[in-house]
């Protein structure tokens, strides 16, 4: 009586244990069986937010027209890319060479690239993935309007997916469903050098593709296959050296990539003479674009917080804080119930940390962390679901549905807000206004580099803010100015007063003196002092003796404040020269003349893309400027496109 006793209570006490399981059972159940539906209506909804998300205009920040601009001139000139995606300009070369510069053609093209990859997500995962966690997976990646916002431009991320998700699938099949089991390298090499050869496809494609490789490194430490981690190391090894070499016999002077290591490593990517980044510096980059990436960008494409402005951040780094706490404790938890999952994470974590660590962080692009987010999102998931099969809280799994339909409505609530935005746009845009939904300045820009291709001489030399945007709307060659066309400061102690001259500094902070003797125009951060008065512009002149007693009488008509003793100016304000930019309009008027300009582009476009603040991109500007000082009749003003935020075409007289 006593054994039944006990029997019997063992029983009653497993009962809701059975039921709470049997949650998990229906549902995988549920989605295994259907796999084949859902991954139908996956696909459709895939292919309805290609057509609903569609914007048949370049975006604004010129990279999509510089992979079309790299492949234009590998076609034509057969020119190495050595853009950002060398691999994607080289695929869309073929098109642009016989197309021209079709942007629906090269759009669908990044459509039916984005739609492969989620194929692909699928077949790499199915039956070493629960459905219960693949399926609403692959439905959530459907419905995510960052991914298809992405979908429909020429940017590398459609077609860096796709390189990713092939990657996936032959490292699914060939390593991941062999539970332990290496290849044997007699009869398998071939599989090892076709990994490989992927893995250097998504480097060449993205800079961050290396992160692959550490991927595969660790994923094999950690589940101690020593044989497949020396296979593939000798495989990653043989097939890059394979390329450089052949590289190096077809493109000998060919460059690298733009985003090289020494440029990510630098503190300014567009300014070399700041140096490289140090220890303390990447751990602040780690440290903000975690914040960035994890905590605004990650949240919103899950629909966890309220979509923003694409200029604005919406950090908290708390919530950064909490995503790393579960993705620690996830790739733990997973390590030895899933191996498929674990290695999802950790290449997530491995992508994202270099990332991260790499990327500046005034970027702040949430395409850099888009590419990533379906195994994201199914690592998330499958932690979740595997966390509620733990026994003492077995009973809780109804969360982990809860979960993904909060997800789900969440995504949807974003997707359905940007397409009702999106549809009017794309309306007229199809109905033959190609620029509408463009900001006044950058219609006019565009309107402004097609009046030039109309009407200006067939072989001139334009300026432009963005040569790759201006040349795909008009089909003609552009040419930018320098990032920094700046001289070290170290010149400014190699200037003398001499009998022959003198050297005057005068305060240009309010309004700057005309002037054929101006030697430099400085600017800084930090402030220079003048007769005890703080300023942060100044100009620098060489005053012949002659001249001096007439230009001090204009200055002090003027009231502006200035000094002729510079040597005492000099070390008074040795403090502000580690930030300042020192500007020489003779060598800007030189650098026009010897790249043969004769006209420039000046857009004002919006320092804020969404807001007319009346503060503008002044680059271009600023260089007129400076010459102006100097030579105020070397440009002529002879056209104005749009009377709101215009964009001018000048002339520069020579």
């Amino acid at each position: 009586m006593k054994k039944a006793a006990v029997k019997k209570q063992n029983i009653k006490n497993k009962a809701p244990e059975k039921r709470a399981m049997s949650l998990y059972g229906r549902l995988n159940g549920y989605f295994e069986r259907n796999q084949q539906t859902f991954l139908v209506v996956s696909m459709i909804l895939s292919v309805l937010m290609c057509i609903l998300m569609f914007d048949i205009k370049m975006s604004l920040s010129g990279d999509d027209s510089d992979y079309l601009i790299e492949a234009d001139a590998f076609w034509r000139h057969f020119t190495f890319p050595g853009g950002k995606g060398m691999l994607y300009a080289l695929i869309l070369s073929p098109f642009v060479g016989i197309f021209g510069f079709n942007l629906l053609l090269l759009k669908v093209l990044s459509a039916i690239f984005t739609l492969l990859s989620i194929y692909l997500l699928y077949k790499s995962f199915r039956g070493i993935i629960p459905a219960v966690v693949l399926m609403p997976g692959m439905i959530l990646v459907s419905i995510c309007s960052y991914i298809f916002f992405y979908a429909c431009h020429t940017y590398s991320e459609p077609f860096f997916m796709l390189m990713q998700g092939a990657f996936f699938y032959f490292f699914s099949k060939y390593l991941l469903r062999k539970d332990d089991v290496s290849c044997q390298l007699k009869t398998d090499w071939r599989k090892y050098l076709l990994i490989a050869f992927l893995a250097l496809c998504m480097v060449l494609t993205r800079t961050i593709g290396y992160g692959v490789l550490g991927t595969v490194i660790l994923y094999f430490i950690f589940q101690r296959r020593w044989k497949d981690l020396l296979y593939m190391a000798i495989a990653f090894i043989l097939v890059f050296s394979l390329f450089q070499v052949l590289k190096a016999i077809i493109w000998p002077n060919a460059a690298g990539s733009v985003y090289s290591v020494q440029s990510l490593l630098s503190k300014n990517a567009y300014d070399m003479n700041q140096g490289m980044e140090d220890i303390p510096g990447l751990f602040k980059r780690l440290k903000e674009n975690s914040i960035i990436y994890l905590s605004s960008c990650l949240y919103q494409f899950m629909g966890l917080i309220k979509e923003t402005p694409s200029n604005y951040i919406n950090w908290s780094p708390p919530r950064a804080i909490a995503m790393y706490v579960l993705f620690a404790v996830f790739i733990v938890f997973l390590f030895k119930r899933n191996k498929a999952l674990f290695f999802i994470g950790l290449y997530a974590g491995v992508m994202n940390f270099f990332s991260f660590v790499l990327l500046q962080s005034s970027w702040a692009q949430d395409r850099l962390i888009m590419v990533y987010y379906p195994f994201i999102l199914l690592f998330l998931l499958g932690g979740v679901c595997y966390l509620f099969q733990i026994k003492a809280i077995r009973k809780a799994f109804i969360i982990y549905p809860l979960v993904a339909i909060i997800i789900g409505v969440g995504t949807f609530t974003i997707t359905k807000n940007r397409i009702s935005r999106n549809l009017p746009v794309l309306q007229q845009n199809l109905l033959g206004d190609e620029l509408y939904g463009y900001t006044p300045d950058w219609y006019n820009f565009v309107k402004g580099a097609q009046w030039a291709n109309k009407h200006l001489e067939k072989d001139a030399v334009i300026v432009s803010r963005k040569p790759s945007f201006s040349k795909v709307y008009t089909g003609r060659d552009f040419v930018s100015l320098p990032h920094a066309l700046t001289v070290p400061y170290d010149d400014l102690f190699q200037l003398k007063s001499t009998d022959e001259h003198t050297i005057l500094v005068l305060d240009a902070t309010k309004n700057m003196l005309t002037s054929p003797h101006i030697r430099y125009i400085v600017n800084t951060s930090k402030a220079f002092q003048i007769n005890n008065q703080n300023i942060n512009g100044l100009g620098i002149l060489e005053v012949p003796a002659a001249e001096l007693d007439t230009i001090l009488h204009v200055l002090d008509e003027a009231k502006m404040n200035y000094t002729l003793d510079y040597d005492s100016f000099i070390q008074q304000n040795k403090a502000s020269y580690s930030d300042i930019r020192i500007y020489d309009p003779d060598m800007m008027y030189r650098y026009l003349l010897d790249n043969h300009v004769e006209y420039l582009l000046l857009p004002q476009l919006r320092v804020n893309p969404t807001q007319k603040t009346g503060m503008y991109i002044n680059n271009i500007h600023r260089y007129k400027w400076f010459i102006s000082y100097k030579y105020p009749n070397a440009f002529q003003t002879i056209y104005a496109e749009g009377k709101d935020e215009p964009c001018e075409i000048i002339k520069f007289i020579h």
